[in-house]
């Protein structure tokens, strides 16, 4: 794969994400648009380019809320859903949809769910799912009834 030049610290200042290092990382003193995990940045600007990694952080950091939840496991799975689904770049409603889910929420029942794979895939197929559209509509009310 063919490696592209990417500045992460320009990024993220373009996104409003302060990085931090590693070693500052306290969960009772973090606060949104903080951002510990300055190599899965590095590694998802190279591999996709900066305009993906800045489209991942936009996205995650449309409420302040979800400005929280820059984990490595969330941005991978945000980048992850993006590049397999890149029909969603094209939905206007990509902005508010993002919005509307509480990546919070999502990422502490993806670690609640203690599945025998990574929290990275987990959290993948939940945001999937979020933005999954069945042929039939009775589809997501059967995975409702399921859950």
């Amino acid at each position: 794969m063919k490696q592209h030049p990417c500045d992460i610290w320009k990024v993220a200042r373009e996104c409003g994400v302060i990085l931090r290092e590693g070693h500052e990382h306290s969960p009772t003193s973090r606060k949104p648009r903080e951002c510990f995990c300055k190599p899965t940045l590095r590694e998802i600007g190279q591999d996709h380019g900066e305009d993906h990694l800045r489209l991942v952080l936009m996205l995650m950091t449309g409420t302040k809320a979800n400005s929280a939840e820059l984990y490595a496991d969330m941005i991978k799975a945000v980048s992850s859903v993006l590049l397999r689904k890149p029909e969603l770049m094209r939905r206007p409603s990509l902005v508010d949809d993002f919005n509307a889910i509480e990546l919070g929420e999502l990422r502490h029942k993806a670690k609640a769910m203690n599945a025998p794979v990574a929290t990275t895939d987990v959290l993948r197929v939940l945001l999937t799912l979020r933005f999954f559209e069945p042929l039939q509509g009775d589809l997501i009310e059967w995975m409702r009834r399921a859950a």
